[in-house]
């Protein structure tokens, strides 16, 4: 009987610790997106846009990423975070190309281009209250990455 007991505690501090460490990523706290960086190895820095807002940079292959924050309420108790890029190219891209982009079968992402001709990709993640388990931001980030490279081959084509 004392062995059960012993057997049940050691798999209620397991449960309980894997508890822990499956706290959602909330675009409230930025930090929590900073551990999942660090987590999946990635170097990051937490700094803030020309607005204030919380921004990640953070490096993968080698070049520098964006991580946007959104919907803060003066500068914090942000709701969503973007995933951006841009791509300047030796000519403009055509707006049927990023229509071609966007209309296809690449939900998430959605393409544009400024007036600086520089293409520009980007990815909305709502994190609103409750988060959003590292699980589910692991898949998105990686989804993230493999569609921003489709669409430098994309617009590169």
């Amino acid at each position: 009987m004392v062995r059960k007991l012993v057997i049940a505690a050691a798999v209620s501090v397991a449960v309980l610790g894997s508890a822990a460490r499956a706290d959602p990523l909330l675009a409230s706290n930025p930090q929590t997106f900073m551990d999942f960086f660090v987590a999946e190895g990635v170097s990051a820095q937490l700094t803030v846009d020309v607005a204030g807002d919380p921004l990640i940079e953070f490096l993968h292959e080698g070049e520098k990423k964006l991580l946007f924050f959104y919907d803060c309420v003066e500068n914090r108790d942000c709701l969503a975070v973007q995933f951006f890029a841009g791509f300047k190219l030796d000519g403009p891209v055509s707006l049927e190309k990023l229509n071609d982009w966007n209309s296809g079968e690449r939900r998430f992402t959605r393409a544009y281009r400024m007036e600086d001709d520089v293409a520009r990709i980007e990815m909305d993640i709502a994190t609103i209250l409750d988060g959003i388990s590292a699980r589910d931001f692991r898949d998105l980030f990686n989804l993230w990455l493999d569609r921003q490279a489709e669409f430098g081959a994309f617009i590169s084509g």
